[in-house]
């Protein structure tokens, strides 16, 4: 249901909570560790950083670090600077407008639902610390 860069998302920000607090990491760092591509985790932390989810410090000592505490980073924060999340709220075929009359409607709706509620209510803290490392 994630688009690449969402998961990729997912996983840099995962790497960097498992960091100790305030202790940056370098995307060098984060890249090799995660196996996400430089060039594409470099467009990533930029937009993390744009979204108040991520800080930057250039120099000696750099890197990234969360901006908030891991608890208070909830994955619809994420999730949301890289996908249209209310499309996953649309009918599930597409249909522009949905009467709710199609066999799917209702099963799709619940599915939406809960989705929407997963990352409504989970934080990078609650990840599994080893997501970030698994390919």
């Amino acid at each position: 249901m994630l688009s690449q860069t969402g998961i990729y998302a997912l996983k840099a920000m995962g790497y960097i909570a498992s960091q100790p607090e305030g202790t940056p990491v370098l995307s060098q760092t984060i890249s090799k560790k995660t196996q996400i591509p430089q060039n594409f985790l470099s467009k990533i932390l930029n937009r993390l950083v744009q979204g108040g989810i991520v800080l930057s410090t250039r120099g000696r000592g750099g890197g990234f670090v969360l901006a908030k505490p891991a608890a208070q980073i909830f994955l619809k924060d994420i999730i949301g600077l890289f996908m249209k999340l209310d499309d996953f709220q649309k009918c599930f075929l597409g249909n522009i407008r949905c009467d709710g009359s199609c066999g799917l409607h209702d099963r799709w709706k619940k599915i939406a639902d809960q989705f929407d509620k997963l990352l409504d209510e989970t934080t990078i803290d609650q990840l599994d610390k080893n997501m970030a490392l698994n390919p």
